[in-house]
């Protein structure tokens, strides 16, 4: 009897786990494209946003011309755009005067539900208002219906295939494919960085290698971080003096998108920042006095490129290079004979290259 019990409730934990595994993936999100060519396209782009906030779908607007031509012409262009971004629907707006048409795609059954609704007044009347609450209901629908396995609308006959790429009108780099993990269309993100840095500091021939920790906001076009250099302890032997060398920076860079793709970013930006120099020195013969162990602070500051490759959604690899200006640096020496030497004067333009993992929740 009580191993049939533990029988029963062992049966009871596996269904509410499979329940649980179904549950979490039918409520994974899924991707709409939504073709924008004019500025009223955004704006009812963020009404349909706001409509269906509750559905597990992605929105992800794409800058694209109108499409003319033949609509088997217009059907070969959806089902390329939704398949260059793995997206299960496409949609588009067509105003003609009073009137907006909604379209609303659905490549893998060739399924295009198609609506009029009236749009009076310009962005941000009151009657355009209620005509685009109109509109982002309709679109709601429909992504119900796919959401639900019931597309709307009919079925479109499939278009003969193309005869040649027309080389007159390229896609512009915003309709690019790109891998469905790289692409990411958040206007700002949180990042964290940790890699390892190598800085060639005038000191010693090897220069001095290190921690390289930084975190920041990413915005369109410009990012803003705070980054820290922990370097690690170097050891400067001329045979009359051994130096133990240690250095640490903290700063606020911010640096400007040249280019990017999703994929790839290359950046251009400058900061500063504050340089700390830890030193003990041991003298090796009694004629040469060693100095006391001194904390030198000094200032950073210089231009730096990155270029970044995102492999995933969040995750990513990035390479920067930099040229340090330090003001302020300590010389290396001792005295001999009440006279101080020079050993180790560090050069005052610092190059710097980062290698690190990129990091965005």
């Amino acid at each position: 009897m009580a191993s049939g019990v533990v029988l029963i409730r062992l049966g009871l934990v596996a269904a509410l786990c499979l329940g649980g595994v179904s549950r979490a993936e039918a409520a994974s999100p899924w991707l709409a494209v939504a073709c924008v060519t004019t500025e009223e396209d955004g704006a009812l782009l963020e009404r349909v946003r706001g409509q269906s906030s509750d559905l597990p779908v992605e929105l992800r607007a794409m800058p694209a011309p109108p499409w003319e031509g033949s609509p088997q012409a217009q059907w070969r262009s959806v089902v390329e755009l939704a398949g260059a971004h793995h997206a299960r629907a496409v949609l588009w707006f067509q105003r003609a005067g009073p009137e907006v048409r909604i379209h609303f795609a659905q490549p893998a059954s060739r399924h295009l539900f198609v609506r009029t609704a009236r749009l009076e007044g310009a962005p941000g009347a009151l009657e355009w208002s209620a005509g685009a609450e109109a509109v982002a209901l309709v679109v709601r629908s429909a992504l119900r219906a796919v959401e639900a396995g019931q597309p709307l609308g009919e079925v479109v006959e499939a278009p003969p295939p193309a005869v040649a790429p027309r080389e007159d009108l390229p896609l512009p780099p915003e309709l690019w494919a790109m891998p469905p993990a790289a692409e990411d269309d958040t206007p700002l993100r949180w990042q964290v960085l940790v890699g390892g840095m190598a800085v060639l500091d005038g000191y010693s021939s090897s220069g001095h290698q290190g921690l390289w920790l930084g975190s920041g906001w990413e915005f369109r076009p410009v990012r803003v971080r705070f980054q820290v250099l922990a370097g690690l302890g170097e050891v400067l032997d001329d045979g009359r003096t051994e130096v133990e060398l240690d250095q640490y920076a903290a700063g606020l860079w911010a640096d400007m998108t040249l280019f990017d793709t999703g994929t790839f970013r290359w950046g251009l930006g400058a900061g500063v920042g504050a340089l700390a120099f830890s030193r003990k020195t041991e003298s090796r013969f009694k004629l040469i006095q060693a100095t006391q162990p001194k904390f030198t602070p000094a200032v950073l500051a210089g231009p730096e490129m990155s270029l970044r490759w995102r492999f995933s959604r969040r995750v990513g690899v990035e390479a920067f290079v930099a040229a340090d200006a330090v003001m302020g640096r300590p010389l290396l020496g001792y005295s001999e004979d009440g006279n101080f030497v020079v050993r180790n004067e560090g050069w005052g333009i610092r190059p710097r290259g980062v290698l690190a993992l990129v990091v965005m929740p």
